[in-house]
């Protein structure tokens, strides 16, 4: 049985441990920090629970997959619950803007602030949809290491100007600055600036649409523990408060990798889910 190393417990780690598992692997998960979960931690401070990391889902399918892969219904082990409204924004006037699973009471809330943003609504889900069956129906699960590949793709990123911002997206159909704020917080959810981060972003307004927003009952932290769960059963090695601080490279193939407590570790296949920069 071949051998995989996954650094980094985060939802990417995770997943990826698992989908090896199914494919034959035996998997050590490493990371530094002493609970699974990356930036999903939970903190309790004063009697209160303070999820860390992300606190909704846009796309439960994946999350349902991943206990399919090993015959496990997703229901034993997390409870997703919808949402609805799926978001309130409120403003410094102390108006706010309810975004509801129903399109017809969205409508009526955006009208509150402008009629005409409320008419271009369903113009800018149309144009979120495009992005969306480019990015992510034939691309979120394509590898993009191979140049030529990534150069076949130009002509669908130029069609729906990838290279404008979420906000520049937004503004080509709303123009009350209310509800531009509400409809550019995509980039938010991961930690970008919704002025700078490409509008491939914008497909989540479809997604949302599509699937709904859920919320993992417990919180972001019993969403991890019923992964983590899963890991126990199906016989992942998880090794926590463990650091990879060495890769070594041999002729642009690596050959081990050494952890904070000087061990080293081979495996037939290396998966990380580290930052990119501190990789």
């Amino acid at each position: 049985m071949k051998k995989a190393i996954v650094i980094g417990a985060g939802f990417g780690g995770m997943a990826a441990a698992i989908r090896l598992r199914k494919k034959g692997y035996r998997v050590d998960l490493f990371d530094r920090c002493n609970n699974l979960g990356g930036r999903a931690q939970v903190f309790n401070l004063n009697g209160f629970k303070h999820d860390a990391g992300p606190t909704l889902i846009t796309a439960p399918f994946l999350f349902k997959e991943l206990f399919d892969l090993h015959n496990k219904n997703a229901d034993d082990y997390i409870k997703l619950m919808p949402i609805d409204p799926w978001y309130r924004f409120v403003y410094q006037d102390n108006t706010y803007l309810d975004y509801e699973s129903s399109i017809e009471k969205t409508l009526e809330n955006i009208t509150k602030h402008s009629f005409e943003d409320a008419n271009n609504y369903k113009k800018m889900l149309e144009a979120s949809k495009r992005i969306y069956d480019v990015a992510f129906t034939k691309l979120a699960h394509e590898p993009f290491h191979n140049f030529s590949y990534m150069l076949r793709q130009i002509p669908s990123l130029i069609k729906f100007r990838s290279d404008k911002s979420v906000y520049e997206f937004v503004s080509k159909f709303f123009k009350n600055d209310k509800i531009k704020r509400a409809f550019s917080i995509q980039p938010l959810l991961v930690g970008g600036n919704p002025f700078t981060t490409t509008c491939i972003y914008s497909l989540i307004h479809y997604l949302e649409r599509k699937y709904g927003v859920f919320f993992s009952k417990g919180g972001t932290g019993s969403l991890v523990q019923g992964l983590g769960k899963l890991m126990e059963e199906i016989n992942i090695n998880i090794e926590l408060d463990t650091t990879i601080e060495k890769i070594m490279v041999e002729n642009n193939k690596i050959m081990s990798v050494f952890d904070n407590k000087g061990n080293e570790h081979k495996a037939d296949l290396y998966i990380s889910n580290i930052d990119p920069m501190h990789l």
